[in-house]
């Protein structure tokens, strides 16, 4: 697996879902990857252009972070949300575990390799942990939308986050 990765997963409602790979942590063990939401929800299974045409959940966050974009990179997030300048853009994690995610690969379709910007889910101080095939499923039904508004999280579109 690699940032960037796209997945997609038919969610309870029997509807196509996507997850994009935001992170993956591998120095040691228990190795796990953060995932970001994506507002892809269709009965049609998505293709890569799908993933580039959505939105994903996250919050706008103070620009002084720990973890610098390129300038370059804040322009576009810029460009696309003009409404959250001075501040850049930041993913709600899904924390998945490894050894969890190999139990449920099957259920998984991968659709494509988006390159996007390095440490998107670094810069918002939430997330879950998703290691659950059932909770994954469960979350993504009409849950996900009330849940993640809750938790102070928008959708942004995915286009602004991608790596020029």
């Amino acid at each position: 697996m690699n940032q960037g990765d796209v997945f997609t997963f038919l969610a309870a409602d029997n509807r196509y879902k996507v997850i994009i790979c935001t992170s993956i942590y591998k120095a040691r063990s228990p190795h796990y990857c953060i995932f970001a939401a994506l507002t892809y929800d269709n009965e049609e299974i998505p293709v890569i252009e799908d993933a580039i045409n959505s939105g994903f959940w996250g919050k706008a966050v103070y620009k002084g972070g720990n973890f610098k974009y390129p300038d370059s990179q804040i322009q576009c997030m810029w460009q696309y949300h003009p409404e959250i300048k001075p501040y850049y853009l930041g993913s709600y994690g899904l924390l998945i575990w490894r050894k969890d995610f190999l139990q449920f690969k099957d259920n998984m379709k991968f659709v494509g390799n988006l390159k996007i910007i390095n440490d998107l889910d670094k810069n918002v101080n939430s997330s879950m942990n998703a290691s659950s095939w059932l909770t994954l499923q469960r979350f993504f039904n009409s849950e996900i939308s009330k849940v993640l508004t809750y938790r102070s999280q928008k959708v942004f579109e995915v286009r602004s986050v991608l790596c020029q």
